[in-house]
């Protein structure tokens, strides 16, 4: 592209040709020029159908049909232009038109700096390429560059998306936007808020920072960094990150999570935990990795290892769990152990059924069961093959225990004297409890047993094979799930931005506008 060099000396205008050139009174000193009129200045040329020249001041006025042309690449159409050849300015007026191969600028008032190669404008101007429509208040373009600034109520109309900003850098050539300000980007599909960030208008590819958030039908995530590939439906967010389901109630936090969302699932690590709340209590999980996957109504999610979960009436841990809105149970897999008031209940694995994390409707251990429940002169102890258990209120009320079972209880009166130890076996206890404490107990079946005053029972028969006491992992309270950071998990939270005037419409935003810099 033929332009003037920023650091050379401004040349004179040159007249090339008019059909008609006259002089007036009205106009001393100045050339009057009408008719396919052509003007050039240090490469540039204007053509237009009545000029006026003041040579002395090396200044040209064009009406009707303007054309300015730079080079074979750039023009710049207007009813009316205003050119300085000292400073290689122009002014043009009256249905602006500026064109490259990549793109067209209309607007009212357009002012061009040569010398800077650089044009801007202040009273609104439409941008058009070869996928987007670009609208704002103020827009200055480096041509060097191809690159456009636009400030004050920017939007973007794409097939797409569209896209609301305070601040935005639109390379023409590549389709990259840099936003800064409160931006706003949303589809059929997906809502996205930043106040800083990155868009690849033609890769659909976005990189959030500065309160920024994501949100789909049923779920939000915000975090201090988020990534996002339209065309793969793949996200990703880092440092601080929350997740947010709409339908479950249910918050995830991580430092690094991913979202699928074609197959509707996520994937969170790096200091994971989830948070279920429902009106009666609040569930909070910690692993190492969450996997969530699948639809309303067939969500499935996995954690693991080292998971450990509590909530106001009941907590357990285990390697992993599994649970499945589908057949609506939640399995603790490997070394799994639970304590509900009391009772601390470990088997092969433990199968939970529950409507929600956090809404306990029955227990089962298919095999190896054994429950301990500590006194202070030993360990009561129930041990079977297969245990039923039923939950009311999230508390753990009834347990019924099959094949092979093995009691060792020590007897107390009201006042908590101690009178004895009970060691029975048959094929069936029924257990009720109250406050996480056995208040029934009934054996079933031909049961064989004795009770021993507590000097007559030998300290090596009373624990039974396999008897393990973990109580040094029991989670007694939630700030051993979640340390003593305090959580926002509040939905309106998670689905605005952080300060009040972020969420008003852009138009409306008390933000002062900045000076057009480079």
């Amino acid at each position: 592209m033929a332009q003037q060099k920023k650091d050379s000396l401004p040349d004179y205008i040159h007249i090339l040709y008019a059909d008609h050139a006259t002089t007036s009174a009205k106009y001393p000193g100045k050339q009057l020029l009408s008719g396919a009129v052509k003007i050039e200045h240090n490469g540039a040329l204007l053509f237009c159908d009545k000029a006026i020249v003041d040579k002395a001041k090396n200044l040209a006025i064009a009406v009707g049909n303007v054309n300015l042309q730079q080079g074979d690449t750039l023009q710049m159409k207007a009813g009316f232009l205003k050119y300085d050849g000292n400073k290689s300015f122009a002014e043009a007026y009256d249905k602006v038109v500026l064109t490259d191969p990549k793109m067209t600028l209309k607007t009212d008032t357009l002012y061009f700096d040569r010398l800077q190669q650089q044009s801007y404008y202040t009273s609104g101007g439409t941008i058009i390429d070869s996928v987007n429509t670009l609208k704002s208040k103020i827009g200055k373009y480096f041509l060097d560059e191809k690159r456009f600034r636009f400030i004050n109520n920017v939007h973007i109309d794409n097939p797409d998306y569209q896209l609301d900003s305070y601040q935005l850098d639109y390379f023409t050539n590549t389709g990259i936007s840099n936003f800064f300000g409160p931006t706003k980007i949303y589809n059929k599909t997906s809502y996205i808020y930043a106040e800083k960030g990155h868009y690849d208008t033609q890769k659909k590819i976005s990189w959030f920072v500065k309160n920024a958030f994501i949100k789909y039908k049923h779920t939000t995530i915000k975090g201090d960094s988020l990534y996002y590939d339209e065309q793969k439906k793949y996200a990703t967010g880092n440092k601080h990150v929350v997740v947010f389901d709409s339908i479950n109630k249910t918050w995830i936090f991580a430092d690094y999570v991913q979202r699928w969302a074609s197959q509707d699932s996520i994937r969170a690590s790096r200091k994971p935990l989830i948070v279920s709340v429902s009106k009666k209590d609040t569930l909070f999980m910690r692993a190492k990795q969450f996997v969530a996957a699948g639809t309303e109504g067939k969500r499935q999610l996995w954690a693991y290892p080292d998971v450990k979960f509590f909530s106001k009436d009941f907590s357990g841990r285990a390697d992993s769990i599994y649970r499945s809105d589908v057949i609506k149970q939640m399995r603790l897999l490997k070394n799994p152990v639970i304590w509900s008031g009391k009772s601390q209940i470990t088997g092969e694995q433990i199968i939970i059924q529950n409507d929600s994390l956090n809404h306990l409707d029955s227990l089962l251990i298919p095999q190896n069961v054994f429950i301990i429940q500590k006194d202070s002169a030993g360990y009561n102890q129930i041990k079977g093959h297969k245990l039923l258990g039923k939950f009311r209120n999230n508390k753990l009320k009834t347990i019924d225990i099959f094949g092979n079972t093995e009691v060792i209880y020590f007897l107390r009166e009201d006042n908590g004297a101690l009178t004895g130890i009970e060691k029975n076996k048959s094929s069936h206890i029924y257990l009720e409890l109250d406050q996480g404490a056995i208040s029934l107990l009934r054996l079933y079946e031909k049961p064989e047993g004795k009770i021993y005053p507590y000097s007559d029972f030998v300290k090596q028969a009373q624990k039974f094979k396999g008897f393990n006491w973990r109580g040094a992992e029991q989670i007694k309270n939630k700030a051993a799930i979640i340390g003593e950071k305090q959580l926002l998990y509040k939905a309106e939270t998670q689905q605005k931005p952080t300060r009040q005037d972020e969420d008003m419409p852009l138009n409306k935003s008390p933000i002062k506008q900045e000076k057009l810099s480079k």
